[in-house]
């Protein structure tokens, strides 16, 4: 009877080559994929996540959701769900993530699940077709909230010169270090987090005032259909765009089996809590027909409880910090999955190069933030931002 085969140990370090690969001839051997260091810690996993989630959203735009319901208990009740249903996305590819820790995030998922073809679909119809769209949102709501500090209407090439200066710059804070980057987005989140607490404390202190009539009667509305609902989660889920941010930093947590877990779990437990407390402190400050007519829902809400200043100052200026922060972080991932393609030979070789000392993908953080760049000045008007939002 011969002796049973011993399983193969696949357990070898970064740099190291595989050992299930077939040997060659002497004086051969395997190229060694170039490898992104890990140096993102726990703290910087969680600054990642809640920085890309929260941007413009929960700032601009609640009002989609009351829009379709026209009640306050079934918006935030759907705010909720839209917040589970984003939680339970994460958890389910956070077992991808720990399985498959490699720079890419789903690119790379689907590369060692599926094959090469269906990633090579995936990752040019997301890199020229998906997320440009939203990276012009963010850049364009970015410029807009910062000029109106200056100029009360300015002119649609200042906003789109302002949001390209404002794309290369966070471009080149990737570029810096990965290190330098998530100290960057920690800093930014908790900017967020401080326009948050000022929403909640406007919304506290006019509840604490007696006005409770805009929450009165939760659930007054009879008229909220299927429809209306699915159009509403549509709304919340476009809000919570980012969860999978994490997720193409796999390469480079430190520890990714216990750390990318743990950093996903905190960084949601803070958006979805986030975004409820900000919500009941609207719907405390306006009505559902104020907060359907707002331009911007946070900038009305304050206004009401802590004056103009607050209102028209202070709440764009957090909101430019806090599109700053999302679109940092998806720079971010747009760099690791080019640089991903690139090592598979999906994007051009040269797109894999490294920084020597820096040990970030310079190539691919630049190639596909110069493609964007020129979409502000050729496909994308603000007249298609609200329809870009809603696709």
């Amino acid at each position: 009877m011969s002796p049973p085969i011993e399983p193969i140990n696949t357990d070898f370090r970064d740099g190291e080559e595989d050992p299930t690969k077939p040997l060659l001839p002497s004086g051969q051997s395997h190229s060694v994929k170039p490898k992104l260091q890990r140096q993102i810690t726990l703290l910087g996993g969680v600054a990642l996540t809640v920085s890309t989630v929260i941007g413009s959203g929960i700032f601009v735009s609640p009002n989609g959701i009351v829009k379709e319901v026209n009640s306050v208990g079934v918006a935030l009740l759907i705010w909720l769900g839209c917040g589970l249903v984003a939680c339970a996305a994460s958890l389910c590819i956070c077992e991808l993530g720990c399985a498959i820790p490699s720079a890419g995030g789903i690119y790379s998922f689907i590369l060692r699940i599926y094959g090469k073809l269906p990633a090579f679909m995936f990752i040019w119809t997301f890199d020229l077709v998906s997320n440009p769209a939203g990276l012009a949102i963010i850049h364009l709501t970015l410029a807009k909230y910062l000029l109106v500090i200056f100029v009360s209407d300015p002119p649609e090439w200042a906003e789109k010169l302002c949001a390209a200066c404002f794309m290369i710059s966070l471009c080149m804070v990737n570029c810096y270090g990965v290190k330098f980057m998530t100290s960057v987005q920690t800093c930014l989140m908790f900017f967020k987090l401080i326009a948050i607490l000022v929403i909640v404390v406007a919304g506290s202190i006019y509840l604490g005032q007696g006005h409770h009539e805009n929450i009165e009667g939760f659930f007054t509305n009879e008229t909220v259909t299927p429809t209306s609902i699915t159009f509403a989660f549509y709304s919340g889920l476009w809000a919570y765009n980012g969860w999978d941010a994490l997720f193409h930093a796999g390469e480079e947590m430190d520890d990714p089996a216990r750390t990318l877990p743990t950093a996903i779990k905190l960084g949601m437990a803070i958006v979805v809590s986030a975004y409820l407390l900000a919500n009941t402190a609207y719907m405390s400050l306006l009505t559902p027909s104020q907060i359907i007519g707002a331009k911007a829902v946070a900038e009305a809400a304050v206004s009401v409880s802590l004056g103009k200043v607050f209102g028209n100052i202070i709440i764009p200026l957090f909101v430019a910090l806090s599109c700053m922060g999302a679109s940092t972080g998806s720079i971010f991932m747009i760099g690791r999955q080019v640089f991903a393609a690139a090592r598979e030979g999906h994007f051009p070789r040269f797109l894999s190069l490294l920084h020597p000392k820096r040990n970030t993908p310079i190539p691919a953080l630049i190639f596909p933030v110069s493609l964007k760049v020129m979409c502000f000045f050729s496909l994308f008007s603000l007249s298609n931002v609200p329809r870009l939002a809603v696709m």
